[in-house]
């Protein structure tokens, strides 16, 4: 039968929710939740049974049906009917007909109460509104364990993870009060995820005891999925990346058991990730890929969606594969504003002044990345050190040297790796022998930061190597490069690893053919539109070139190079063409203070 309304209509036998023309989608299980309150509408329908009646053939926990019900909301928002369903706080749920404008008042129903209207805020994403209506009805009577779980995550949506966690360790006391086990350790989780996120590993390990614990004598459930996913996400932190990997695999596992996209989906994440650190690209780029899809294919939590995009584009920003992190960038930002979440941008803006840096638009990169440093500190602290070790990327790339030292200083204070970094700025004093100690030791060291960037590293090893005289370290880095193509699998890669083979020639005293090989990775950085890198590589050639007395063909690439740093904004650079020019028009002993880094 087709059920009609005011502002929509669900059709059975077409599985359609329509408002007007418009066929809102809604997930199978979603419109079979729709479709049963709208046929009891006038009484209270309890979660025991729309969980027996919905969910019949699988075993669920409270989560999926409080996730169901915020998106059936949220469709009913958008055909104008946000207090269609209505929350009877420990009872269950209620669906209400719209047509109540020619009802007597004294027949009309009551205004909704704060409860409903922070439910029905949250359906529609007005995080901010309903938190506003949750703190109301707290400090009237006692919310539900349900309640107070919704009220965190509406305030980890709005940017105010810190402000979550109160009303989560609530609601694990409440779930565990009434005996629910199984509710309370998904929140103890909630609650771990948390505290790893805001740098308090002590405390997020006594949380994940805790659901452990609460969850040792459970039969299998979904909860137990994301304890798995939760282990390994530590476990990656502890570099112990074959047990990652098994926990990720185990989440994956159990999400599709449990038919739940968000668990699955993250499962797939971590898959994909810890695959790249264990050095199978292939693999790890597909299940990647997949979770990215997952986000608009079965409209994920904005919770699930954000940490899928973020993980998505740092996995193609670290193998420089910027037009691939370009498209997720995009796809994430829409998504990000459809869901009007804003916990997330900071992470966003980070791959974007990424991007905005290597195609040279420094100024851009430099405010956004100052922005956002400050915005980390607030909403997501555990990546407020790759703000600045970005930051200090891009004032390298300006040329302004103390200050990316200075904040690669305050990165390597927050805990962030930068080794790598460090050792560009020793390229660029001159100190090719220190950088290349800093490159060995990181790949010795297998950490994840080398793992990740793994071709970027063993390139930039071999060109400091090799500037160093350390030729048989040069020539180990380029073998192991060229062993593995997935290594230098990106058109940017490419170019690094042309640059390292250039290097490598030129030291090996195949001056000539180190020539022709730059010009190779120059050609490449222009084609990949990395002008900065372009510029850099020009420098080099000048170099090699007036060595060669090729005073002419020195002082065009010069010119060149002179000209990308002018527009790009990398005005600190200038005075080293500058040097470098008068050096080469007037012949004279030694080289200039610096003369680029790779």
């Amino acid at each position: 039968m087709v059920h009609r309304f005011p502002s929509f209509e669900i059709d059975e036998p077409a599985r359609e929710l329509r408002a007007g023309s418009r066929v809102l989608p809604l997930q199978p299980r979603v419109f079979d939740l729709l479709v049963y309150l709208a046929k009891n509408r006038g009484r209270v329908v309890s979660k025991d049974e729309l969980l027996d009646t919905i969910w019949a053939d699988v075993t669920v926990a409270d989560g999926s049906l409080q996730r169901a019900v915020s998106l059936a909301r949220a469709a009913l928002a958008e055909a104008g009917a946000p207090d269609a369903i209505r929350t009877h706080a420990r009872r269950g749920y209620r669906f209400c007909d719209e047509d109540t404008a020619g009802a007597s008042p004294a027949t009309r129903p009551s205004p909704p109460s704060a409860l409903e209207r922070a439910h029905a805020a949250c359906a529609c994403h007005d995080w901010l509104t309903a938190i506003a209506a949750f703190e109301e009805m707290d400090g009237l009577e006692g919310l539900s364990a349900d309640d107070l779980h919704c009220w965190a995550q509406a305030a980890q949506h709005a940017g105010q993870s810190r402000n979550a966690i109160p009303p989560l360790e609530r609601a694990v006391a409440a779930y565990t009060k009434s005996g629910d086990k199984v509710r309370a350790a998904w929140v103890a989780i909630h609650l771990a995820q948390l505290r790893l996120e805001w740098r308090e590993p002590i405390l997020a390990n006594g949380w994940y005891q805790r659901a452990t614990r609460l969850l040792e004598n459970e039969a299998p459930c979904l909860e137990q999925g994301h304890l798995a996913l939760l282990g390994g996400r530590m476990a990656l932190y502890q570099n112990d990346l074959e047990k990652a990997l098994e926990l990720a695999e185990q989440a994956r596992a159990a999400g599709e058991r449990f038919a739940d996209p968000d668990l699955e989906s993250l499962g797939l994440l971590y898959v994909g990730q810890t695959r790249l650190f264990l050095g199978r690209i292939r693999d790890g780029l597909a299940a990647i890929d997949e979770a990215g899809a997952s986000v608009a294919t079965h409209d994920l939590s904005p919770w699930a969606g954000g940490l899928i995009y973020c993980g998505v584009i740092y996995s193609c920003i670290t193998r420089a594969d910027w037009p691939r992190a370009g498209l997720w960038t995009e796809q994430f930002t829409r998504w990000g504003k459809d869901k009007g979440i804003t916990a997330y941008p900071g992470l966003c803006q980070i791959h974007r002044a990424e991007m905005l840096s290597a195609r040279g638009q420094l100024r851009e990169a430099e405010t956004e990345i100052r922005a956002t440093c400050a915005m980390l500190a607030q909403d997501a602290p555990w990546a407020e050190g790759e703000g600045w070790r970005v930051l200090s990327q891009i004032l390298l790339s300006k040329g302004e040297f103390d200050e990316a030292r200075q904040a690669l200083a305050r990165a390597t204070e927050l805990g962030w790796e930068s080794q790598f970094d460090h050792a560009l700025l020793r390229m660029v004093d001159r100190d090719a022998d220190g950088a290349a100690t800093l490159l060995a030791r990181l790949l010795a060291e297998n950490a994840w930061s080398a793992r990740s960037r793994k071709g970027r590293t063993l390139a930039q090893y071999c060109i400091a190597a090799a500037q160093a005289g350390r030729l048989e370290e040069a020539r180990t880095a380029m073998a192991e490069l060229e062993r593995d193509p997935d290594l230098a699998s990106t058109p940017a890669l490419q170019a690094y690893a042309a640059q390292a083979r250039g290097e490598l020639a030129v030291a090996e005293g195949r001056r000539s053919e180190g020539i022709s090989l730059l010009r190779g990775a120059l050609r490449a950085w222009i084609e990949v539109e990395v002008p900065i890198a372009a510029a850099h590589t020009r420098l080099r050639l000048a170099i090699l070139l007036a060595a060669e007395v090729d005073r002419d063909a020195a002082l065009l690439e010069l010119a060149a190079a002179h000209a990308t740093f002018r527009r790009c904004g990398a005005e600190g650079w200038l005075p080293i063409c500058r040097q470098l020019q008068a050096h080469l028009e007037s012949p004279a002993t030694g080289e200039p203070a610096r003369a680029g880094v790779s």
